[in-house]
């Protein structure tokens, strides 16, 4: 009855059946079973919706969950082929390690693999130092990045998660960091390698590691999961850390991906098995109930340009700032998602590259349940003063160079004009004044001629 109940309330939301609560659409609850972990939530990995939480906000101690952020930062700082050597700090740390050695030269790729594989202190140490130069301020930078990725109540104090003073998280948190971490296909693929090998170094022979997470890898133990026995290994798993420490009790960090849809599961202060048990129910919960759509991809989603106003060009490309996801109940059609870009009005260059023209709104019904800037692809610079009649700088530039050549041919055809004409006028003077001698010339002969023959009579 309860699940025909859900299924008549999305009817209803979807159809338009149910007059004022058409608009919204509501779906009913589903109850989880009870959890052994003290804390604990679920979210969807891409869209970040939180689909359960228990005490999330709880200020826990993390454990080795703690090695995400380290490992996501060394991941951003460090190159993987780049040279650690050991020194007295990572040789002598407690808990789980690898022995880093001092002097012992690893690569960052390797020390990656052991943190991440068997959770080792050591290497999370050796990374710490490499990122930073020492633990206090690689501790400052680990909580810092945290923030960036929506972590509201965690301070780190040291790059591997034993027992401090202050070192805090919540499981909120820390689905929020394991939700960024993901985002990183490397920081993927080392949560979910099972087995990795280390060759003999300058110190040791060579080493075999084994993830810690029974997620990834054991189809021999089950755990109790809604009074039914299930093998550890969980279908489409994809990590993410596990965490034990006496004062954090045992914690894990799980994801799982199934068809696009990504769910992380946070369980933290559970007992060694049970967290496993918390896990699998978290996760079975989520895939039986909702299901991911990604409403608008960043690489395929194609927009007409933008107009720009007294820009070098009369348009600019826009993009999405972020792919979009939503997530939806099993029983809700992705056909209630829509979409709608909104510019803002006018777009006057400059304009640089990046800068927010618009935002890109996913909708569920008539509410907003997501949204993204819509970004400039390219910078537009001002436009000379031919922009104000929409004439790019392009065809400017054309009509400066044509008009600059006619200028020049009129300048040249006057100038032959002006020499022209004072050269006619200088030959017509010639000619008047070669004329004027001709004629006075003339007259003084006829004036010869005239004394001669009165001076005869």
């Amino acid at each position: 009855m309860k699940r025909l109940a859900v299924i008549l309330a999305v009817i209803i939301g979807i159809t338009g059946f149910g007059g004022a609560f058409a608009a919204e659409p509501v779906y009913a609850d589903v109850t989880v079973p009870e959890l052994t972990a003290e804390a604990a939530i679920l979210i969807d990995g891409y869209s970040g919706q939180v689909l359960y939480t228990k005490n999330e906000h709880a200020k826990l101690e993390p454990a080795s969950t703690t090695k995400m952020i380290t490992c996501l930062l060394g991941l951003e700082n460090l190159e993987m082929n780049q040279i650690l050597i050991g020194d007295a700090d990572t040789a002598f740390v407690d808990g789980s390690k690898i022995f880093f050695l001092e002097e012992e030269r690893m690569t960052v790729e390797q020390v990656m693999n052991s943190l991440m594989t068997v959770s080792a202190n050591d290497a999370a140490v050796a990374i710490g130092k490499a990122v930073s130069g020492d633990l206090d301020t690689f501790a400052q930078l680990m909580t810092e990045r945290a923030k960036e990725l929506g972590a509201l109540n965690t301070t780190f104090k040291n790059p591997n998660g034993l027992h401090a003073e202050g070192h805090l998280s919540t499981a909120y948190d820390l689905a929020m960091i394991a939700k960024g971490c993901l985002e990183n296909d490397e920081f993927r693929k080392l949560c979910t390698t099972y087995k990795y090998y280390i060759p003999a170094t300058n110190k040791q022979d060579e080493r075999y590691l084994y993830n810690t997470n029974r997620l990834i890898y054991d189809d021999v133990n089950t755990v109790q999961v809604n009074g039914v026995n299930r093998i550890c290994k969980y279908e489409g798993a994809i990590g993410v850390k596990t965490g034990t420490t006496p004062e954090a009790g045992a914690c894990l960090v799980a994801a799982a991906e199934r068809e696009g849809t990504l769910l992380i599961a946070v369980v933290l202060k559970s007992t060694d098995m049970g967290r496993y048990a918390d896990a699998i129910s978290l996760l079975d919960y989520g895939y039986a109930n909702y299901y991911g759509v990604k409403a608008a991809d960043k690489e395929l989603e194609i927009f007409d340009p933008v107009p720009v106003k007294r820009g070098s060009v009369r348009d600019v490309e826009i993009e999405l700032a972020e792919s979009l996801y939503v997530t939806l109940p099993k029983e809700a059609s992705s056909s209630v998602i829509r979409t709608e870009l909104e510019l803002y009005e006018p777009q006057r260059a400059p304009i640089v590259t990046g800068q927010a023209l618009g935002v890109y709104n996913v909708y569920e019904g008539d509410r907003i349940v997501v949204t993204t800037a819509a970004i400039a692809k390219t910078a537009v610079d001002e436009g000379t003063f031919l922009s104000v009649f929409g004439i790019e700088d392009k065809t400017a530039h054309i009509i400066f160079w044509v008009t600059g050549i006619l200028a020049v041919l009129i300048a040249a055809f006057f100038i032959w004009y002006t020499v022209q004409k004072r050269r006619i006028e200088k030959r017509r003077r010639e000619l008047r004044e070669k004329r004027a001698l001709e004629i006075a010339k003339a007259r003084a002969e006829r004036e010869k001629d005239i004394t001669k023959r009165d001076w005869r009579f």
